[in-house]
């Protein structure tokens, strides 16, 4: 995972006081992004004015532009399906993505192939390996409790690229060397959080990077998957997995809450 990014912020959340890095990610929880919300005019500038209401027996009616600025609203409005909530017994205001910290030599080139291939619109995020999609705010000392556990007796491990493999809309690219180890490490926060993680992940992990997705032309989706093969046979790209990494995922956004140096 990268960590550098052209846009900083400030978050102040009842955890965490960072300033973190930001990533963009509509899909991170199963939804979209949310429209911006419109702040209000500053003072001195005139409002534009209301459009007109017409009534019906009494009634007032909206406009027909009120109405379809209404349905636009609604379309855009960030949706996460049930299966990517968290199970916790109230509705999760904040949820966490935690992805796999590479080293650059690893990172670099997968994110490389990313921008190649993934549609320029849609890729808002470096390549990463995600272990988990919506860790629940309401439950944070107990994540950075066992995030930090895991970190504290783990030790950074070698990490190699494998073999792409076809996706519906795109390509992924496989872990090669260190996935048993990837896998450990994910079972074992698994099963410290599983009474409340979300259907998705609780569900079976297989750890990749997608280069490439959401493209309906099956030509170049094949073909993609061939170039991407022919690269990966050629040049195999090796690295160590140094840490774990925090997300506050904010209505399509990743903001970087916090780092989990492997240290054991």
């Amino acid at each position: 995972m990268l960590r550098t990014f052209s846009q900083r912020t400030r978050i102040t959340s009842n955890h965490l006081k960072t300033t973190p890095g930001i990533m963009n990610y509509a899909a991170a929880a199963g939804g979209a992004p949310r429209a911006p919300q419109q702040q209000a005019p500053p003072q001195g500038h005139h409002n534009h004015p209301k459009q007109p209401t017409s009534r019906t027996n009494g009634h007032p009616q909206r406009s027909q532009h009120t109405r379809r600025h209404s349905s636009e609203e609604r379309r855009t409005e960030h949706v996460t399906r049930e299966e990517h909530k968290p199970r916790t017994t109230s509705e999760e205001e904040l949820v966490y993505v935690l992805t796999l910290k590479l080293t650059d030599s690893l990172s670099k080139p997968m994110n490389s192939l990313r921008e190649q291939y993934f549609p320029k619109r849609l890729n808002r995020t470096p390549a990463h390996l995600t272990l988990f999609h919506a860790l629940p705010d309401s439950q944070f000392p107990a994540i950075d409790k066992g995030l930090s556990q895991v970190a504290s007796s783990t030790k950074p491990f070698f990490v190699s690229s494998g073999r792409p493999f076809r996706m519906r809309l795109g390509v992924g690219i496989n872990v090669g060397k260190g996935y048993n180890r990837m896998k450990q490490v994910h079972a074992g926060l698994r099963e410290q959080w599983m009474s409340y993680l979300s259907e998705q992940d609780q569900g079976g992990w297989k750890p990749h990077w997608t280069v490439m997705n959401k493209v309906n032309e099956e030509n170049e989706v094949v073909k993609a998957l061939e170039e991407v093969g022919k690269e990966m046979t050629e040049n195999v790209s090796e690295g160590e997995a140094v840490g774990l990494d925090l997300w506050r995922y904010d209505r399509g956004r990743w903001i970087f809450a916090k780092e989990y140096k492997f240290n054991g």
